[in-house]
């Protein structure tokens, strides 16, 4: 990915404090009450609250002036070359994604597609909590059995939705990995969005790949990411939010529990004492209480070349 994901959210060297996102928006934060005290900047887009702050959403402009190795400051996650993510202020925090032409996104409101830079950025508000990677090493056996029947209760509420076409919530492709075949000429770090597909067409796409996949006569909507990173929860034990939707769409039932055995994103962080595989068994069971049973199905023998 040119330029680096990493050198999406840039300090500028100003007054007040701005950051550049991606090649033409500015994120500027003013330390005043809101309104009226100081002007709105010319080409503001949005604006918001953040504790004593403001923040405004604007248009680059000629002036706007890049830090040196001004990229870092603020940067609390990276995951590979195709996402990170920025802690603008107490409660606002900038996401960074890869992004292609088809891709569902996950806000059509506080999300912006940079198209020179192929990347989309959504600007969220902090929630209190940790992720339940991080804090499933210290929850109890009750904490943990809520926790799985609370996401299983909210996946069996989402699966009531459903449609005959394998898309996404605005009718776009569906960004899942394991439908897709392997093209080395697509780049790694560029998302390569699936359908829309009818119910025929998936049907013939996933018989290239699977031996055995029921697709079913109805797809339901499914989060496709229940993974202990996209999980936050209280130190009660309770689920506060569900992050990462851009992979949301209209899958088979069969899929929905079946994903998490396959899938080794499901597992958790590899800490002493902990079994690495606890929340994909928890969350399983929790939905084969809710009818979602995993499919057997396998991979066809790879063909030899002649």
């Amino acid at each position: 990915m040119s330029p680096p994901i990493g050198t999406s959210v840039r300090s500028l060297n100003s007054e007040p404090e701005c950051w550049m996102l991606g090649s033409s928006k500015v994120c500027e934060r003013v330390t005043v009450s809101y309104p009226p005290n100081v002007p709105i900047p010319s080409g503001t887009i949005i604006s918001w609250k953040d504790g004593e702050h403001t923040f405004y959403l604007r248009e680059r402009e000629d002036a706007d002036d890049l830090l040196e190795d001004g990229s870092q400051e603020g940067l609390i996650h990276a995951a590979g070359t195709s996402a990170a993510i920025w802690s603008l202020g107490a409660d606002t925090i900038c996401k960074v994604k890869a992004w292609s032409d088809g891709l569902e996104s996950e806000s059509d409101t506080i999300e912006f597609i940079d198209h020179d830079w192929s990347r989309s950025f959504l600007m969220m508000k902090r929630v209190p909590g940790q992720t339940l990677r991080d804090a499933w090493p210290y929850l109890s056996l009750p904490q943990k059995s809520q926790i799985a029947s609370q996401v299983a209760r909210y996946c069996f509420k989402l699966a009531v939705i459903t449609s005959t076409k394998f898309e996404s919530a605005t009718h776009r492709g569906v960004l899942e990995p394991f439908f897709m075949t392997t093209d080395p000429s697509h780049p790694s770090w560029k998302p390569k969005p699936l359908g829309p597909l009818s119910l025929t067409d998936l049907n013939l796409h996933l018989s290239k790949s699977f031996i055995g996949f029921e697709v079913g006569s109805t797809l339901h909507f499914y989060h496709a990411d229940f993974g202990p990173g996209s999980i936050m929860v209280s130190k009660e034990g309770n689920v506060e939010v569900i992050l990462d939707w851009e992979s949301a769409g209209f899958y088979p039932k069969s899929w929905i529990a079946s994903k998490h055995i396959l899938n080794a994103g499901f597992y958790l962080a590899p800490t002493q004492g902990t079994n690495r595989m606890e929340w994909r068994d928890f969350f399983v069971s929790m939905l084969k209480e809710r009818g979602f049973e995993p499919t057997t199905f396998t991979k066809p023998e790879p063909k030899e070349q002649v």
